[in-house]
């Protein structure tokens, strides 16, 4: 009984072995236009119709793809990648993703650069850095 699951084992970490790579040769190689349109979809989003976007550049690789295109002079960068990195659909998002708008806070803020930096730690201020002849031997002429 051992012996037939261990070649079972076998079998099935073969085939795991055989089917992943060939998923993601499919995931760079295959045409989706269904990717290209959600992409051109997220672009798109928020602009009053017609949307005019214009494709400046696409990237494929294994794990997704990625869209550079323009909406009405504005630069916009969409990534697509999969639900579960090489199984699932397609997801397509800006990227960046947009900062949430800036909060007021009610803590101070530090208004010069000096009172920005750390303490110094420990040593002596009175040490100073080598010179770019320090540890080289004096020639003699």
């Amino acid at each position: 009984m051992g012996r037939v699951l261990q070649q079972l084992f076998s079998f099935l970490l073969w085939m795991a072995g055989l089917a992943v790579p060939l998923m993601l040769i499919h995931n760079f190689v295959a045409e989706e236009p269904d990717v290209d349109a959600m992409a051109r979809a997220q672009a798109c989003e928020g602009v009053q119709a017609p949307c005019d976007e214009l494709l400046i550049s696409s990237q494929r690789s294994s794990l997704g793809r990625s869209f550079h295109l323009s909406v009405r002079g504005e630069d916009i960068s969409i990534r697509c990648r999969r639900e579960y990195i090489i199984l699932g659909e397609y997801r397509c998002t800006r990227w960046p993703p947009a900062a949430p708008p800036a909060a007021a806070s009610s803590s101070p803020v530090a208004t010069s650069a000096a009172s920005a930096l750390p303490a110094p730690r420990g040593g002596s201020a009175k040490r100073a850095a080598p010179g770019p002849s320090a540890g080289k031997p004096e020639s003699r002429l």
